[in-house]
């Protein structure tokens, strides 16, 4: 028989694999290193696009606090009582509804021509009491003239307004409006509210809360035609 043939050492073997694992490993550290400087860049691009979101982020933030500032600046110098919502310089809603006093219906068109302050009240409403001193003076200064105060009786049985118009010397006529569609097309959400309605039949201004004698006389003046002064 002939020679078998010898095996090959396994050292040899192993010695093989280890130079091709050694040259894998380098390999692997060359395109490892290639790709560095790569990833490097993107990691330096992703920093700078953090950087302008963040400055951004602090821009509006400070647009939003000026802003904020601003409005409550001019909220603090104005009267908190003077409001301009979306009424004032509208045309006044129309209505027509019963006098308090059975006298018979009154329509606000046949004031046309005339200044009319619009008064919303309540007997329960305290500061409705605290205003009504100045709203008789006022009535009295210019109850001979263009000038016309009709009170609108808002959320409350005809027996008690009657009774606090009797008791408070309410003399000016007083309509009552029994489901509150006035109210509501006038935008009333607390009374008293008082408002002012030109000869143009306009209304030019409106005041929340109690009015006082001056500031009925402004509201008034500001919208009397020149020549019935």
């Amino acid at each position: 028989m002939g020679d078998a043939p010898r095996p090959r050492h396994p050292a040899r073997v192993v010695a093989v694999g280890g130079r091709r694992g050694h040259r894998d490993r380098c390999a692997l550290r060359r395109a490892s290193a290639a790709a560095a400087p790569h990833g490097r860049a993107r990691g330096r691009a992703r920093g700078r696009a953090g950087e302008v979101i963040g400055r951004l982020a602090r821009a509006g933030i400070a647009l939003a606090l000026v802003a904020l500032v601003v409005t409550l600046a001019l909220a603090f110098r104005r009267d908190p009582h003077d409001i301009r919502t979306g009424t004032v310089g509208k045309a006044a809603p129309a209505f027509t509804l019963s006098r308090l006093d059975g006298a018979g219906p009154i329509s606000l068109s046949q004031y046309a021509g005339k200044v009319v302050v619009l008064n919303f009240w309540a007997s329960w409403c305290v500061p409705c009491k605290q205003e009504n001193p100045a709203l008789v003076r006022v009535y009295e200064r210019y109850r001979m003239s263009d000038v016309v105060i009709i009170g609108v009786l808002y959320q409350d049985s005809t027996d008690s307004g009657r009774s606090y118009v009797r008791d408070l010397g309410v003399l000016w006529p007083t309509v009552v409006d029994d489901d509150g569609r006035v109210s509501l097309s006038y935008g009333v959400f607390g009374i008293p509210e008082t408002y002012f309605i030109g000869p143009d039949g306009v209304i030019a201004g409106r005041h929340i809360g109690p009015i006082d004698e001056q500031t009925l006389v402004t509201g008034i003046e500001a919208i009397r035609p020149a020549a019935a002064r």
